[in-house]
């Protein structure tokens, strides 16, 4: 593999180099180990907390002492995806990688952990090259990020004095983001009840999804197969009585791909339980045709595991309605800006446990009251349907600010450098700049870096035509600043 055509080489180096380390979500100790080493190399000094979050301070150039700190922050931590016949090692493997059509870097087989060693590439470059102006700088190198922002919660932002930053955790340079979502994780429990199984065991199979992001394709048209598994189940018991067995979805942070149920129906409604299925069956595929290209819905004579008990009668309707009654998808929408989600709500996951069914959502909003107000109607469904609903986490977003200074200097590098208008984005992911916003409330933050898509997924990929432009940016962004 010969990229000795892109550049910067003394920038991409940093990225290759994290990817010989392995470095999944808790596991960050040899990548921020790195990282310490060549801080000292290049006699810089540096703070890690006891979560092994690093702060790295850049003095400023020669004669730009006393210009505003700035700082730029990035997660050490991947996320360990790979395809089925890949026999990757995340703990002790190199990240192998592949060049496509000469000038896409891929990995072979897993994820490729642009997010976020693009990040770490640019703030170790800066370590390293005098050629820069810049003012004080501080470089935050968190952990754990992949894994519910977990990481930067333990870090010590009274070490921070910066009041402006970059975060580099996106994928577009010719995009910046201005905003993106805090959240809560919402935790329904439904007692159930059981009862001996009466009936023919039969499966309901959802397959086929595209799923994605919880959040940034939360508005793309895809169905969560949580949802219509709920609707197939509601529709279906109109006009067939059954009882629910065991259903299950895995757990995944985005959009439920698939989902499987098995129900216990009488054995002289089987035939006709069939012709209501095909119905309900033919209505979804027509309404998700496109983009769900690859939908697959089957109701089987189920052969796995003997199940002994089926949930009674009334276990068997909440469970039904609760799956199909939780908000999935979009909420609320700014009403100037249409395109820009406000608050929406996936389910994460729906898990059978002893005596209840726990369903795992996720709410995202940029503002707190915004996120709040949807956590109170989920709850007033919960209490409705007999469930109990426990928020086990709840951070803050970053909502955008129309006086951003910081704003303003990105926009006037990006027009310098290219003669064209930086577009600018309000995502509904969440991110660490939330967590940062929290704690540190007239921090001015932009997010942008160079071209990289399919984060999460074996099809990660880095333009590295992108990273030489990027560079550019960064630098005149930072002379800006002195």
């Amino acid at each position: 593999m010969n990229l000795e055509k892109f550049g910067p080489k003394h920038v991409l180096k940093h990225f290759l180099n994290i990817c010989a380390i392995p470095h999944p979500s808790g596991h960050e100790e040899k990548v921020c180990a790195y990282i310490k080493d060549f801080a000292e190399k290049h006699n810089h000094k540096y703070f890690e907390d006891e979560a092994g979050n690093l702060l790295v301070y850049v003095d400023a150039t020669p004669g730009y002492e006393d210009s505003e700190p700035f700082l730029i922050q990035a997660h050490m931590d991947m996320v360990p995806a790979k395809v089925e016949t890949s026999n990757h090692d995340f703990l002790k493997d190199p990240i192998s990688l592949k060049l496509v059509e000469d000038r896409y870097l891929y990995a072979d087989g897993t994820t490729l952990g642009a997010d976020n060693a693009v990040g770490m590439m640019y703030m170790l470059a800066l370590m390293e090259d005098d050629s820069v102006i810049h003012p004080p700088l501080e470089m935050l190198f968190t952990v754990r990020e992949e894994v519910g922002l977990t990481g930067i919660r333990e870090v010590d932002f009274s070490k921070i004095s910066a009041r402006r930053m970059m975060n580099m955790d996106c994928g577009d340079p010719d995009t910046m983001c201005v905003s993106t979502a805090g959240a809560a994780c919402c935790l329904l429990k439904l007692p159930v009840c059981e009862v001996p199984v009466v009936g023919e065991l039969m499966e309901i199979s959802i397959e086929g999804l595209l799923g994605g992001h919880g959040g940034l394709m939360i508005d793309s048209g895809r169905i969560s197969a949580i949802v219509a598994m709920g609707r197939i189940m509601c529709q279906m018991v109109k006009k067939v009585p059954f009882n629910i067995v065991y259903t299950k979805s895995d757990r995944l942070s985005g959009i439920a791909p698939e989902m499987k149920a098995v129900i216990a129906v009488k054995e002289e409604n089987i035939s006709f339980a069939k012709e209501v299925f095909e119905k309900i069956k033919f209505e979804i595929c027509s309404e998700y045709e496109n983009p769900e290209k690859d939908l697959v819905i089957t109701l089987d004579k189920y052969n796995g595991e003997k199940y002994q008990e089926m949930l009674d009668d009334k276990s068997s309707e909440r469970l039904q309605r609760m799956l199909y009654m939780m908000p999935f998808g979009v909420t609320k929408r700014d009403w100037e800006e249409k395109e820009t989600i406000l608050c929406s709500n996936n389910t994460i996951e729906v898990a059978f446990k002893e005596n209840s069914v726990e369903m795992d959502m996720m709410v995202r909003a940029p503002g707190d009251a915004v996120r709040d107000e949807l956590v109170d109607r989920i709850e007033i469904l919960a209490d409705l349907i007999g469930a109990e609903l426990d928020v086990t986490d709840r951070f803050a977003g970053w909502p955008y600010r129309k006086d951003s200074d910081l704003q303003k200097i990105c926009n006037e590098a990006y027009t310098e450098l290219t003669g064209k208008i930086l577009q600018v984005e309000k995502e509904n992911a969440c991110a660490e700049t939330g967590i940062i916003l929290g704690e540190i409330p007239d921090m001015d933050i932009v997010a942008i870096a160079p071209l990289s898509k399919g984060a999460h997924t074996p099809y990660e990929y880095l333009d590295l035509e992108s990273v030489e432009p990027f560079w550019k940016l960064l630098n005149l962004m930072l002379k800006k600043m002195c």
